[in-house]
């Protein structure tokens, strides 16, 4: 029985040991779905969850994006304003510029005008002054103003001494007629004027240049040098008639034949070779130019030209024609003759009593005016 006892609860133990079972298996199989769908839910939600953290964070930066675009076009508007202030700031002071230089360029002529009016003005004064005056005796005194003038122009652009010495003179005269004592200064001046002249020396130009157009004319007549052959001292080669002087004929005769057989001479000075056509050409027409450079150096006063010239005209005459013709001797005279000449001298700009006669003529106006003015 007690092994029964024993048999029957081991089946029981057994039973119960099934019976366990089958509730834990049972029981197991809904817990492994729920694990499942939890770790699905918890998959989803981090996809989820990173999704949305991604959409957030592309919104952001797109936001930013837009953001930065903004302020970029803001930095740009505000760079093109300040160019376009820029810009305007310039032409607006390129503006005053002009304006101001035109204001400059106005107040200039407004005071051009105001002098040129102050002048006309005095003009005009010194006019009246002119036609009120009844004293004929002026019109003397305007007279030497013009003669000395002229005198004044003779000297400077001409140098013609006489002229000019022969209008002061004249104007001079003219002060002497007018016995006026307050006239002395200028009289005083205008004989030291004619004295200045006095000493100047009197050159012809016009003169000179003639005379070396004359000599550039002649030189077609020039002969040229020839060839010169060294003079041959003959030897009595004439033979005796007489049959005695057999011996005497024979020698001479001998000699002769030796002689004429081979000749040699010496000379010891050089031997100029004859010009061809064409080179004797060069050479009158190259001595025809220095005449003319010379005649043009007396035209412009340039001494060392004139001298440089004429020099290597007589060189040259010397050296290629016959120094023994008549008309290269009277070249070389005349050439000779022209270098001695003095072609400048130092003229005076100006004469001191043109600028006298001016003033002096001016201040009796001034006074002739002033004087009918107070009696008005």
């Amino acid at each position: 029985m007690t092994d029964k006892k024993n048999s029957s609860q081991s089946a029981n133990t057994k039973t119960t040991n099934n019976g366990s079972t089958d509730t834990t298996a049972t029981e197991g199989k809904p817990a492994s779905k729920a694990g499942v769908v939890t770790g699905a839910v918890a998959i989803l939600l981090t996809l989820g969850l990173g999704a949305g953290l991604y959409y957030h964070s592309h919104q952001q930066n797109l936001q930013q994006q837009q953001v930065l675009a903004k302020l970029q076009a803001q930095l740009q508007d505000q760079k093109d304003t300040q160019q376009s202030l820029r810009l305007q700031l310039s032409a607006d002071k390129q503006i005053v510029a002009n304006q101001l230089t035109k204001t400059t360029q106005q107040l200039t002529k407004i005071q051009s005008s105001e002098k040129l009016t102050a002048a006309q003005l005095e003009t005009v004064q010194l006019a009246i002054a002119n036609l009120k005056m009844r004293n004929p005796n002026e019109w003397m005194l305007a007279e030497a103003e013009y003669l000395i003038r002229i005198a004044g122009r003779k000297i400077a652009l001409e140098q013609d001494i006489d002229t000019s010495l022969a209008l002061l003179s004249s104007a001079s005269r003219r002060l002497t007629q007018l016995n006026d004592p307050s006239l002395l200064p200028l009289r005083k001046v205008i004989e030291q004027d004619i004295t200045t002249l006095s000493k100047l020396p009197h050159i012809d130009h016009d003169g000179l240049a003639l005379k070396l157009a004359i000599q550039a004319e002649e030189v077609d007549n020039l002969a040229l040098a020839g060839f010169t052959r060294p003079e041959i001292v003959a030897s009595e080669t004439q033979l005796s008639s007489d049959s005695a002087d057999w011996k005497a004929n024979l020698t001479k005769s001998w000699k002769s034949f030796s002689d004429n057989f081979i000749t040699i001479r010496r000379q010891d000075n050089s031997v100029d070779a004859l010009l061809s056509p064409q080179t004797a050409w060069y050479l009158t027409e190259n001595l025809k130019t220095q005449l003319l450079q010379a005649e043009l150096a007396v035209h412009r006063q340039d001494q060392a030209k004139f001298n440089q010239a004429l020099k290597t005209a007589k060189a040259w005459i010397k050296r290629y024609y016959d120094v023994n013709q008549p008309a290269t001797t009277s070249m070389l005279a005349s050439l000779d003759s022209l270098s001695n000449e003095i072609i400048t001298t130092t003229y005076p700009t100006k004469l001191n009593s043109a600028a006298l006669i001016q003033t002096t003529i001016r201040d009796r106006k001034i006074n002739a005016l002033t004087n009918n003015t107070g009696a008005e």
